[in-house]
């Protein structure tokens, strides 16, 4: 099957190559750090709020591109939903794997230069060294922000500016699984603008069920806005 397993291939080697750029970048700004100040704890954690709106733009993409594309060669919608849904399933825990493994290497480095590692911020796993923990909240953070960035995807690929009325809802999914996982989610004024906070009890399966629950229900309401969509000339 090509769709989505090379789809997705090329999805995942394109982010590790992302990825392998952005380490060293980060590296360079920690020993920046390190030679005009001090470095006080992780810098790949705040580092990790660019990804997920890579992860966001990934999901855009899946629909807005490659919808019309695979329709056109013989796909039909019902089959590219269903095999766009098993892509974003593995792209997210690539990518949240990748994310795991920046922290890790993070580690290493603070170990030989005897700096600390520390959280700035609340996380589902309390230390870097938690790598079970790590990679299942960055997997459930990047699970519901490309299914976020699919909607928005759709509502724009289907009604063009009437698109902007899936934002709220796909704002409001990624707010759910912030507090799923017990992690503040820093983006400037979105909580206050969109009106409310979300606060869920800790706990492992808590975090799962809500996390996987947002997963789905994103991929449900996307559902019906491709599932007769018509396909739009890109050049007009």
């Amino acid at each position: 099957m090509r769709f989505p397993t090379r789809l997705l291939a090329a999805n995942l080697f394109f982010a590790a190559l992302l990825w392998a750029g952005y380490l060293v970048l980060i590296a360079l700004i920690t020993l920046g750090i390190s030679i005009f100040g001090e470095v006080s704890g992780s810098v790949w954690e705040p580092a990790g709020q660019l990804p997920r709106w890579y992860v966001l733009f990934t999901g855009v993409t899946l629909v807005r591109e490659y919808l019309p594309m695979y329709i056109a060669h013989g796909q039909t919608r019902r089959q590219f939903g269903g095999q766009a849904a098993i892509t974003i399933a593995l792209f997210a825990p690539g990518v949240a794997a990748l994310m795991t493994a920046g922290y890790l290497l993070e580690n290493g480095l603070h170990a030989l230069a005897g700096w600390p590692q520390g959280l700035s911020r609340p996380h589902l796993f309390a230390s870097t060294s938690q790598v079970g923990l790590m990679f299942t909240e960055y997997t459930i953070e990047y699970l519901v922000w490309a299914t976020a960035g699919a909607l928005i995807g759709a509502g724009f690929y289907r009604w063009q500016g009437g698109g902007f009325l899936t934002i709220p809802v796909g704002v409001a999914l990624v707010l759910v699984a912030a507090g799923a996982t017990g992690t503040e989610l820093r983006i400037p004024f979105v909580s206050r603008l969109f009106g409310f906070d979300v606060d869920l009890p800790p706990g492992l399966p808590v975090t799962l069920g809500v996390g996987l629950g947002v997963f789905l229900l994103g991929l449900a309401l996307t559902w019906p806005i491709i599932r007769d969509v018509p396909l739009r000339n890109q050049q007009g």
